[in-house]
């Protein structure tokens, strides 16, 4: 911030870094540093690049359009630009309030997939190369009060060509509905009412969850239905997604992390 004479985000900043080739990329939403690269070894700026404020998400690599790019949800678009040098390839306003764009983007085959919450929605962005750079289209658009999925603090899961994503109703309003959607078509397949708010990660065929409520819930993936293998509280309230590795689940909230052992017996 002091750097780049940025300023703090409202929730702070919570972009994560990613690091491609000895370079650490960060959104910052600075004047004229929507993002920024470094050097890993060093911390020397490399580049910077984009006018528009830093938002929640964090950047990330994408094999979209015909070629690798670094996509940046910022609190006011999501923006393809050249990891190499900041170039901006393509643009798409996306604005929503306390520029509360917080989910990573995710690629669909050649296309980028990206929601909000605060009752805005979901969009599928099509690519088409013109020059150097792209010419966006909306694949599909579902926005508002009825919206297909509106994730608020959750990216979803893209398993088969479903997203499966949890669907946060109002504004930042407790009732969410767990959902599965037909990412190429964005209808959606099923719903899992009343649900709660939480955060879930996929391997092994399941969905692995946690609720703002401390409860950790383990579902079968299909999109023909909602099909829960298990469910427990475990710990406090928690917006954090679980962590697997090696067949073991760790997960936290204010006071503690557990580490459950959710491997076939």
């Amino acid at each position: 911030m002091e750097e780049l004479g940025g300023q703090v985000a409202d929730y702070g900043m919570a972009s994560s870094p990613l690091v491609i080739d000895n370079r650490v990329h960060v959104t910052v939403g600075a004047p004229n540093a929507t993002v920024a690269a470094f050097e890993a070894t060093t911390g020397k700026l490399v580049w910077k690049a984009g006018e528009d404020p830093a938002g929640y998400s964090s950047p990330t690599l994408l094999n979209v359009g015909g070629r690798s790019q670094l996509v940046v949800y910022s609190g006011a678009s999501v923006l393809g630009m050249s990891p190499e040098n900041g170039a901006l390839l393509w643009s798409y306003p996306y604005e929503t309030n306390f520029d509360c764009n917080i989910v990573t983007p995710l690629a669909v085959k050649d296309q980028v997939f990206i929601s909000s919450g605060e009752n805005h929605g979901s969009v599928l962005l099509s690519l088409k190369p013109k020059g150097n750079k792209f010419e966006v289209g909306e694949v599909w658009k579902s926005h508002g009060s009825k919206s297909v999925l509106r994730n608020e603090w959750q990216t979803s899961i893209l398993h088969e060509g479903f997203l499966y994503g949890f669907d946060n109703v109002g504004a930042a309003g407790p009732v969410t509905h767990l959902t599965c959607v037909h990412a190429a078509t964005g209808e959606r397949a099923w719903q899992e009412l009343r649900f709660g708010k939480g955060n879930l990660i996929a391997a092994d065929g399941k969905l692995f969850m946690t609720t703002m409520n401390g409860e950790f819930v383990v579902a079968k993936i299909s999109s023909k239905g909602y099909e829960e293998i298990g469910r427990a509280e475990v710990l406090k309230q928690t917006r954090q997604a679980p962590a697997l590795s090696n067949g073991l689940i760790y997960l936290r909230d204010n006071d503690e992390i557990i580490c459950l052992d959710v491997r076939k017996p």
